[in-house]
């Protein structure tokens, strides 16, 4: 059963679409945008940190944002450092826009993000089939390729299509294999690897 309600869910989602003003970032000045990336993913850090640490962080953070985090996401005060979500997708934008180019890094984060979300939302109202991960359906992880496949069509590069659709396939598998890792920085990573191997063997 789901630990996070449907209006939790949106929220997380939300989140996603709001991030999205990160690849916009990298598509404009490249490389440069990591003076700001970089900052941005140490604060979050940061504040995982100070939430099991100070009380008043603790309370801050649970009081804005709690009603969209996962139970796991949310430590006790004085319990073990727990990096949430969006501290990922921080972390997430700034590794790849360092280690690929600017396409590759803002076609895997766009990809991933939106399929995410979709599979997510889908998944949870359509989802049937199980397979993988907790909670990871055969019908959400169609939605993803779905919406991830258009939304890399879309972007303005020239990658081959087929390139692409195997880059976004990647990223779904990962996205809903059981790994300890967390899904925000390997599965967009995925999608980055392949398409990045995939312009030297084409």
């Amino acid at each position: 059963m789901p630990t996070l309600d449907y209006r939790g869910e949106l929220g997380r989602k939300a989140l996603h679409l709001l991030a999205l003003v990160l690849p916009a970032a990298v598509h404009l000045f490249g490389a440069e945008a990591l003076y700001g990336l970089v900052p941005l993913a140490a604060s979050a850090l940061f504040l995982d940190i100070a939430r099991v640490r100070i009380s008043w962080v603790h309370s801050a953070i649970d009081g804005f944002f709690g009603w969209m985090m996962r139970p796991s996401e949310r430590p006790s005060l004085g319990s073990a450092i727990v990096i949430n979500g969006a501290t990922w997708v921080l972390i997430s934008m700034a590794l790849l826009t360092a280690v690929f180019p600017a396409g590759i890094a803002v076609v895997a984060f766009v990809t991933f993000m939106l399929g995410d979300a979709a599979a997510a939302l889908a998944g949870r109202r359509f989802g049937r089939t199980h397979w993988g991960r907790e909670g990871c359906t055969i019908e959400g992880s169609a939605a993803f390729l779905i919406t991830a496949g258009a939304a890399a069509v879309l972007l303005p590069y020239d990658f081959p299509v087929w390139m692409l659709g195997v880059s976004v396939t990647a990223a779904m598998l990962v996205e809903g294999a059981p790994l300890r890792l967390n899904d925000n920085l390997v599965a967009p990573f995925a999608g980055a690897v392949v398409l990045y191997g995939l312009m030297f063997v084409a």
